[in-house]
């Protein structure tokens, strides 16, 4: 089992508020847009980046000396289609009118251990029907953890919103449909520990009430059969 030191983060304390970015003035372009929540020092964010220039890029992250960190590696070396932003998604999924986003991407969030802080996890019902309503038809929420009962909680609130289909199949130990890669992700592979995964696309536009889940304890002291990590500090 794999452990490091997370250094946590409050999203609720972060109050910077994006809204709707001006594509022509922020990539000088408007090309398709992929958003990452929670992206960390941004490895995915950028490789993607340089991987596919005719798109473009943003990741919302709330540690705020990671986004420093990586922006100013942005300034210097590139990609230019690529931008993160010191944001919570609680407060800044609308980066773009419904139709413009094709893709987010959740990976690896903090499992939020404590009961106390499970409001905090990034994927919430609320956070999902906000993404269904952002997504174009087709639009796909690709999500990851190496932790088993938190992976199954978020496919358990994907898909309990009618807009989304999962397109992933049952099991939630399938490959990675990227060839970019986290650097905990890596992490994980180079030492042929789980990861688990879904895709989600949206089929048709929200309608109803948003559906009411209960968290899940994700605490490995509770779960120790789970091979969850103890901490960390994904890092994009």
């Amino acid at each position: 089992m794999s452990r490091r030191v997370r250094k946590h983060a409050n999203p609720f304390t972060v109050t910077t508020r994006v809204g709707v970015i001006d594509r022509l003035v922020t990539f000088g372009r408007e090309a398709p847009l992929e958003v990452d929540l929670g992206c960390g020092g941004g490895a995915f964010v950028f490789e993607r980046a340089r991987n596919h220039p005719d798109r473009d890029f943003i990741g919302l992250e709330v540690r705020k000396v990671m986004v420093e960190q990586s922006m100013a590696r942005r300034d210097r070396d590139g990609p230019k289609n690529a931008l993160i932003y010191y944001a919570s998604s609680n407060d800044n999924l609308a980066l773009a009118p419904p139709g413009v986003i094709e893709r987010f991407t959740i990976q690896f969030p903090d499992p939020c251990f404590k009961k106390r802080h499970q409001k905090r996890r990034i994927l919430q019902p609320k956070i999902v029907r906000g993404m269904a309503e952002l997504l174009p038809i087709g639009g796909q929420i690709y999500a990851q953890s190496d932790v088993k009962p938190l992976a199954e909680e978020m496919f358990d609130f994907l898909n309990a919103e009618g807009a989304l289909r999962c397109t992933s199949g049952e099991s939630l130990l399938i490959p990675s449909p990227f060839l970019e890669r986290t650097e905990w992700e890596r992490h994980h592979e180079a030492n042929g520990e789980p990861i688990y995964r879904m895709i989600f696309e949206k089929v048709q536009e929200p309608r109803g009430p948003i559906p009411e889940l209960p968290f899940r304890d994700t605490n490995p002291l509770r779960n120790p059969s789970d091979g969850a990590r103890v901490a960390d500090e994904p890092e994009g």
